[in-house]
C-alpha cells in the first residue's frame, strides 16, 4: 500500500530529478547568458537537487508503516516542503514579467515554462506539507 507520505514523496522525486539534471547538464538554459561563475552556481544547485533527490529515494527505500522512518520520512516531507516556496515564487514572478509587453523579450519555456512550473510546485509543497503534518497528527 503506498502511503500519504510517500506518495508525496515520489511526487517531489518526479519533479525534481528533470530540474536537477537540468541545472547540472544545461545550466544556461535556465539562465540564458550566464557568466562562467553563474554557471557554477547553477551547477552546485543542480547537485544540491540530485543530493536531495538520493535521501529521498533512500527514505522511499526504506519506509515500513509504522516504522521510525515512516516518522523521518513525514518530518522530511515538512522540510522539503518549504523548499518548493521559492520555486513557487520565482515561477510566480516569471508569469507576472511575461504579462508585461518587453521591447524584444523572448520567454524561454524550460520544462514547460512558469505557469507550469507555479503549478507543479504548488502540488508538491500541499502534498508535502499534508503528508508531514498528517504525520505529525498521527505521532501525536
Amino acid at each position: 500500500m503506498i502511503t500519504l507520505t510517500k506518495l508525496a514523496l515520489l511526487l517531489h522525486l518526479f519533479i525534481e530529478t528533470p530540474a536537477s539534471m537540468s541545472f547540472l547538464l544545461a545550466p544556461r538554459s535556465q539562465l540564458p547568458g550566464a557568466s562562467p561563475e553563474a554557471v557554477f552556481i547553477l551547477h552546485n544547485f543542480g547537485g544540491l537537487l540530485a543530493s536531495t533527490n538520493l535521501v529521498v529515494l533512500v527514505v522511499i527505500l526504506s519506509l515500513s508503516p509504522g516504522s521510525a522512518t515512516e516518522l523521518l520520512a513525514g518530518r522530511l516531507c515538512l522540510c522539503l516542503g518549504t523548499y518548493h516556496v521559492w520555486p513557487i515564487r520565482r515561477a510566480w514572478v516569471r508569469m507576472r514579467s511575461l504579462s508585461i509587453p518587453s521591447h524584444g523579450k523572448v520567454g524561454n519555456k524550460v520544462l514547460g515554462g512558469p505557469a507550469v512550473h507555479f503549478t507543479v510546485h504548488v502540488a508538491c509543497l500541499v502534498a508535502l506539507l499534508g503528508a508531514g503534518l498528517a504525520g505529525l497528527l498521527l505521532e501525536g
